[in-house]
């Protein structure tokens, strides 16, 4: 849909020659004539016709001033391609305006390195090229520091963006080349961090009684991958879009994912814990800082079939 070009002055003839006759009496009070045959109002009406072409042309954006003003939007470096048309080169022009460019929002920077980071030559230069799988940011969180105290406290002004690279897009040089990205499109007083995710080991165990016709083994593997595909960082969470952020691990929602396993009757004695944080088990689950996910440790299960023996599992 092409941009409605503003109308710079809409008065007529009729406009013209009405004002200038509402002129007359403050210039000569002896003039009363307004009739046409009037060599005085001839020439008013004269100069209204040329005044309304004059107007019609102020109204007109001839082509090399539109090229000019597509030089001033696009770089002083920029000329139309020879078999682009002007109304093209206004259209791709437009939608470069309206693509994101500045970094203000969490949800901009998220964009940024989910969509405009991947056509650039630096991320084309890296491993994989640089894709990424998921991003999230935090706003007011300094994840550079190394002091835990420090990652975990407000810090204004502070915005840090968390990455994970596809599969198969190396890491190496990945959080600087995606800083210097990130660096001219951020605001004046913001300190961009580029970080990885943090890893919360979870381990979790449980009791499992079977189904007449499971197979322990069989019921004990597929108990454990249940686990693993619930809370993988990339596929995982009830969403399928991977386990979110910073979000708790409870144990009413472990013994669910278990007693979904189809070899599995029922679930007893469900526990959750964090061997490498014992102060963030709580009696209903584990709870994750806002840049961690989990990483799924132990899982001493075991299952018992209907005779009610026992088979541990790893």
């Amino acid at each position: 849909m092409p941009i409605p070009l503003p109308n710079l002055d809409d008065r007529d003839y009729a406009d013209l020659t009405a004002q200038a006759q509402a002129l007359l009496p403050a210039l000569d009070q002896t003039w009363t004539n307004y009739n046409p045959s009037d060599p005085g109002v001839t020439l008013v009406e004269l100069f209204a016709w040329l005044t309304e072409m004059l107007l019609f042309q102020v109204n007109q954006v001839p082509p090399a001033s539109t090229e000019t003003f597509l030089r001033l939007l696009n770089g002083s470096g920029w000329t139309r391609d020879p078999g682009e048309s002007l109304d093209g080169a206004v259209r791709d022009t437009v939608l470069k305006l309206r693509e994101r460019y500045r970094a203000v929002t969490a949800a901009d920077f998220e964009w940024l390195a989910l969509n405009a980071w991947p056509l650039t030559d630096a991320a084309k230069a890296l491993t994989g090229g640089g894709k990424l799988a998921r991003v999230h940011c935090l706003p007011r969180r300094d994840l550079d520091a190394t002091d835990q105290a420090v990652r975990g406290a407000d810090a204004p002004a502070h915005v840090s963006l968390i990455v994970m690279p596809a599969d198969g897009a190396g890491d190496s040089g990945l959080h600087q080349a995606l800083w210097t990205f990130l660096e001219p499109r951020r605001t004046l007083t913001t300190r961009h961090h580029v970080v990885g995710p943090g890893y919360l080991q979870v381990n979790v165990s449980a009791d499992l009684a079977l189904r007449d016709d499971a197979l322990p083994q069989d019921a004990l593997t597929a108990a454990r991958q249940a686990l693993l595909g619930y809370f993988d960082p990339l596929t995982g969470g009830a969403d399928g879009q991977g386990w979110p952020f910073g979000r708790s691990v409870y144990t009413s929602e472990t013994s669910a994912v278990l007693e979904r396993v189809s070899l599995v009757s029922y679930v007893e004695n469900v526990q959750v814990t964090a061997p490498g944080a014992a102060d963030r088990v709580q009696s209903d689950g584990v709870v994750l800082q806002a840049d961690e996910l989990v990483r799924l440790g132990a899982t001493p299960l075991v299952a018992y079939d209907t005779r009610g023996r026992a088979y541990q599992g790893v």
